[in-house]
Parts: C-alpha cells; sequence; structure tokens
C-alpha cells in the first residue's frame, strides 16, 4: 500500500489525510445525521440509474420507430413488385 501511495503522483501525506476525514466526520455526526446523509447518498446515486434507463429507453423507442419505418418500406417495395 505504502509503495502505491508513493508511486501516485497525489501527495502520501494528504491521501493519508483524506481517507481519516470521513471517518473522523462521521464521528461527529448524531445517527440521525449520518442516516440522512446516507439517505442522500443512495437517491443521487438512483437518480443517476433512473438517469439511464430512461436514455436507454428513449433510445429504444427511436430504434423501434425507425425499425418499424424500415419494415414498412421494405413491404411496401415488395408489394410494389
Amino acid at each position: 500500500m505504502v509503495q502505491m501511495l508513493a508511486m501516485s503522483p497525489k501527495n502520501a501525506a494528504a491521501v493519508a489525510l483524506g481517507r481519516k476525514g470521513g471517518q473522523a466526520r462521521a464521528k461527529k455526526l448524531t445517527p440521525e445525521e449520518r442516516s440522512q446523509s446516507a439517505r442522500k447518498a443512495v437517491e443521487a446515486r438512483w437518480a443517476k440509474q433512473k438517469k439511464l434507463v430512461e436514455e436507454i429507453m428513449e433510445g429504444t423507442k427511436e430504434l423501434l420507430k425507425t425499425s418499424k419505418a424500415n419494415a414498412r418500406a421494405a413491404q411496401a417495395r415488395r408489394a410494389r413488385r
């Protein structure tokens, strides 16, 4: 672990302090405050997932529209033959 920190472009002392920061902050918070903070983090993660799913669904809808239009055009071409 020490070697990895030494090879990192970051200051090893700053990294070590940063690791302690979250734990020290958590110790100062009440259980209710920790719960609220955790809930906020979970909601942020779920919001990202929801946005990703919505983007995928929108892309799927567009693909289906294009696919249906192409199928109708192909059917019309076959009918003209």
